[in-house]
């Protein structure tokens, strides 16, 4: 068994069983990928893949209790490497970092600002997180970081910690019925077509608990997670919109009308998720506190000691967070 094969193994289930499309991004040959997965199928005794003639059709069950080990493996390669790349120079290495398009537009700037002047070496990467019906929306890479502002439910594999509190505003167009009322009830929300987050997400979950303990059925015009296109569909006259606070603020020359909504829903929780396989460096530490003060090196330290999520929960009690 070698290490090269297993990375073969891993290349063609990212890339959904096409073994062309895996030697491509592994810049090597077809030919060649498909012959060392053979020559490994033969000397561990199974078949780790289905066949419809040339083409690869599944994963058989042994095979996919064998692709969890090898993800394994190869993610502790990955920590050894970049342990000894710390080891070597602390100064470089890779973060990326997995978002919305609300927290990479509103709340990073200041944090990459600080991070890319402090450690110019780091390759620092912003990438858009995936949507909410995606499998495994969680990036779990060796340097990979995912800030969202929804749940993404239990995952053994990931570390989920709190980072921020997040509130709902309204927008309206500035001759709307609602622009001059100061708070404005669950019912008068209900009484026009609402633009909101889909269904599923945090801030969709708070607004239906909300309508349901009041026994009230509001109109959902249109469901999207991109705060922008909501606001520029309550230009257009389509409804009234209930997002972001930071995104409702964001209003300068819009023709739109922002309104605290604090009396009507709860806050939101925002999670930073990381693997519990990462091998967390110094500079990684410092954007963690940059970005949410709270995560200082001696408390992610004491997370990572623990082996519960239980006893993780346990370290944040009574902790303030920031509220945006």
């Amino acid at each position: 068994m070698k290490l090269q094969q297993l990375k073969y193994l891993k290349a063609i289930k990212d890339n959904n069983l096409n073994v062309s499309a895996a030697s491509q991004s592994l810049f090597t040959t077809q030919p060649g990928v498909s012959k060392q997965v053979g020559l490994l199928e033969k000397e561990l005794g199974v078949r780790i893949f289905e066949r419809r003639g040339k083409n690869l059709s599944g994963i058989t069950p042994i095979g996919e209790r064998i692709l969890e080990q090898v993800e394994r493996m190869l993610a502790l390669e990955q920590k050894i490497k970049a342990l000894a790349n710390e080891h070597l120079d602390p100064s470089v290495g890779t973060l990326n970092i997995y978002t919305t398009h609300t927290i990479a537009r509103y709340l990073l700037p200041n944090s990459v600002s600080y991070f890319t002047k402090k450690y110019p070496n780091i390759n620092f990467h912003l990438h858009p997180t995936l949507p909410l019906q995606t499998k495994g929306v969680i990036s779990k890479g060796h340097s990979d970081f995912s800030i969202v502002a929804h749940d993404i439910g239990a995952d053994n594999d990931l570390i989920q910690l709190p980072a921020y509190l997040w509130t709902m505003g309204l927008v309206v167009p500035e001759d709307h019925p609602l622009a001059d009322v100061r708070k404005p009830t669950l019912k008068q929300l209900s009484e026009y077509p609402i633009l909101s987050y889909e269904p599923g997400s945090t801030g969709r979950q708070v607004q239906d608990e909300a309508f349901s303990r009041a026994g009230i059925h509001p109109n959902y015009f249109m469901t999207v997670m991109d705060a922008d296109v909501i606001k520029r569909y309550v230009q257009l006259g389509f409804g009234i919109g209930i997002i972001s606070t930071l995104a409702a603020r964001d209003i300068e020359n819009t023709g739109l009308t922002y309104i605290n909504l604090d009396h009507l829903f709860e806050p939101c929780n925002a999670w930073i998720c990381f693997s519990k396989d990462i091998l967390l460096q110094n500079y990684m530490y410092d954007f963690l506190m940059s970005f949410s003060p709270h995560l200082t090196k001696t408390l992610m330290e004491s997370v990572l000691m623990q082996n519960s999520s239980d006893k993780v929960d346990k370290l944040f009690e009574g902790l303030e967070l920031p509220v945006y």
